[in-house]
């Protein structure tokens, strides 16, 4: 089987040759800078000019070789996620510091630094002229999605690779106003001004609709894959109250995938750190096909449960092996045997893709990443 084939029947719930494998195929299943230099240099391939896709959680974009060495069976389709076009960063201070397409400014320490972090949030109060007077972002140009169709079109035709896209411009319908007022105030808002956040929420929603809608008309047919994220939990459950989530929450993230189904058939792909087990039979109500980044290590997310309960109808994309602390701490043995037991749990009759739970981190020994990805390869091939 070609990459396409084998992730199209994965996703499908049926079993391929081997699971499909995946590397920086998504903005949350990469590695970092420090992490991927590292890489580089241990499998002793030439080291490039970085070229950063995301600032903020410092992921370059990934060299073909590096992708080649592992058999990644996706490539990304995007440009720099949480940006702005054109983003400059400055210094500032101790500081390095950005201003994204919202108008939030973030800051990352000159020394030592391994991620931009918010600090300063343009909407300052809960109230209706507030979001009357805040300069609401714009969706990217045209001239963007025209040169990222012709990437995709030529990735397409020229290669067997499948395609993975995204148009979010921001954080997810309930995360992105935490990262315009700050989380403590948005999770206030909430309760005691449910008006005002149901209007942020709703017009956020309304830019995000706008901007899958001019990338999908463009790149629609290309794609495999479609990807969203919006952190609603914790590691130990639900961020907020079920029912506010209902109530609130879900609705948008219906209408935004209501919009994007009319647009492309490519499988939905749904991101939430923490434990999201009491979630999942919501993101099936609402249409999603694909859960990431399943976190092991969270409350309640047992692996062979998840797949027992959810497995023929939600594919598992992630928890391949835990980023909290076998990969960072575990030796390269301890590595390899829990690779095998997630794949144990999660690959039987498809629906599973191999990546680590999250982003690789800084300072995670490389030699532990290679004998994750090398036992994924051999061990993940189905009779």
């Amino acid at each position: 089987m070609n990459p396409r084939q084998r992730v199209q029947t994965a996703l499908n719930h049926q079993e391929p040759d081997r699971i499909p494998i995946d590397l920086g195929g998504t903005i949350v299943s990469s590695i970092t800078k420090t992490a991927y230099l590292d890489l580089k240099r241990y499998l002793g391939l030439p080291v490039e000019e970085i070229t950063m896709l995301d600032n903020v959680q410092q992921l370059p974009y990934m060299a073909e070789d590096l992708l080649q060495r592992f058999e990644v069976d996706f490539r990304l389709v995007q440009l720099p996620a949480a940006t702005a076009p054109g983003l400059a960063v400055f210094e500032e201070g101790d500081y390095y510091a950005f201003i994204d397409r919202w108008g939030s400014k973030l800051h990352m320490p000159r020394q030592g630094g391994l991620y931009f972090d918010w600090v300063e949030f343009p909407i300052k109060d809960a109230s209706m002229q507030a979001l009357d007077e805040y300069a609401w972002p714009r969706p990217d140009p045209q001239e963007y999605n025209l040169q990222l169709r012709a990437q995709a079109e030529a990735l397409y035709q020229n290669t067997d690779f499948a395609l993975v896209g995204s148009a979010v411009i921001g954080g997810g319908i309930f995360e992105q106003p935490a990262r315009t007022m700050g989380l403590p105030n948005f999770l206030m808002a909430l309760i005691q001004e449910p008006k005002f956040a149901d209007r942020l929420m709703d017009q956020i929603t309304d830019i995000y609709i706008e901007s899958c809608n001019n990338y999908l008309d463009e790149l629609g047919q290309y794609i495999q894959v479609f990807t969203f994220w919006d952190d609603v939990c914790t590691q130990d459950g639900w961020m907020i109250r079920p029912d506010l989530y209902r109530r609130l929450v879900k609705p948008k993230q219906r209408r935004l995938v209501e919009a994007i189904k009319k647009k492309t058939d490519a499988k939905l792909f749904y991101h939430s750190c923490g434990a999201t087990f009491d979630l999942i039979p919501d993101l099936i109500d609402i249409g999603f096909d694909i859960l990431n980044p399943v976190q092991v290590s969270a409350k309640g997310m047992d692996t062979r449960r998840l797949k027992q309960t959810f497995g023929k109808e939600m594919t598992f994309w992630g928890g391949g092996v835990d980023t909290q602390h076998v990969l960072p701490f575990g030796t390269p043995q301890q590595v390899m045997d829990e690779v095998k037991r997630r794949i144990d749990d999660l690959a039987p009759e498809g629906g599973f893709v191999f990546t680590t739970v999250h982003n690789i981190q800084a300072f995670v020994p490389p030699e532990n990443i290679v004998a994750a990805f090398d036992t994924a390869l051999e061990y993940g091939k189905y009779d």
